[in-house]
């Protein structure tokens, strides 16, 4: 970092003294990746001050890093300790693209969890929703009729060929049904 960096802790300290905030980082292929955490006392002060919040972080931290993609890879954690109740303004937070990548969070995850949810787009499966038994396909003996003799060998099908099946399955619904 450059020398006139400001210690994040000391912006927070003076300026949001209702939060409390954890820095790491984590090396990536490429370069390094800042990970800011904040505990938010609640949604009435997340309302209130993400935007001074990602503003102080742009001014005194992200403003400071050395190479490029360091500045262009901070995430930025608003943990807190209730579910948000106005989804819009998680919306509004998690969408806006000036100087970071923002997330609204439940404080109760670790620091890991989040990093490899978010940062590290790992995905996880709770044990619950494994399925554990195969489950067999069952085809639609018109719709395989119709199609069996069809091939598709390229991307772009030719709008009449797609009508021409269309047509023809359409057809023997109809007369399914009768």
């Amino acid at each position: 970092m450059k020398d006139s960096y400001r210690d994040i802790r000391e912006i927070f300290k003076n300026d949001f003294s209702e939060t409390t905030v954890e820095v790491t980082t984590v090396e990536l292929e490429k370069g390094i990746t800042h990970c800011i955490f904040l505990k938010i006392p609640d949604e009435k002060f997340l309302l209130e001050n993400w935007k001074a919040i990602t503003n102080n972080i742009a001014l005194n931290y992200q403003n400071h890093l050395e190479t490029s993609f360091e500045k262009w890879n901070i995430y930025l954690f608003f943990l807190t300790s209730q579910a948000i109740e106005d989804i819009d303004l998680k919306y509004t937070i998690e969408n806006n693209t000036f100087s970071s990548r923002k997330i609204v969070e439940d404080a109760s995850l670790s620091q890991e969890a989040l990093i490899k949810k978010h940062v590290n787009n790992e995905l996880t499966l709770e044990a619950d929703v494994i399925r554990s038994e195969s489950v067999d396909f069952l085809y639609d003996p018109i719709i395989y009729d119709v199609l069996k003799d069809k091939r598709i060998k390229k991307k772009n099908i030719l709008p009449e060929q797609l009508n021409l099946a269309y047509d023809e399955l359409i057809t023997k619904f109809r007369e399914e049904e009768e």
